[in-house]
């Protein structure tokens, strides 16, 4: 079954180079910053949070998949984190601006 991760993360006393590198982390692992709508258009993911589809067998291992995964991206850098996972199926998402 197909899941939907968002991923929102605060880096504490980081540079924007960090962030540069954080958001390269999460595009390795599937976490894209951009996204694709249903009507073909991009859509920019508010700062500081990225997110993607995952295969699993539950909302809950995809959750401890991506949250491990990013934890260990992001302690390999050294970064002193707070990191968001959330993840759900039969999933929608929708954008807007002001």
């Amino acid at each position: 079954m197909s899941y939907l991760a968002f991923c929102t993360f605060d880096l504490k006393n980081a540079s924007s180079q960090d962030y540069k590198n954080a958001y390269a982390d999460l595009e390795e692992m599937g976490l894209r910053k951009v996204q694709t709508s249903d009507s073909g258009g991009d859509v920019v993911i508010p700062t500081t949070s990225a997110m993607g589809a995952f295969k699993g067998s539950s909302s809950g291992e995809v959750r401890d998949y991506v949250r491990n995964k990013v934890k260990a991206a992001f302690a390999a850098r050294r970064f002193n984190s707070e990191i968001f996972v959330a993840v759900g199926e039969n999933w929608a998402w929708g954008a807007a601006t002001t």
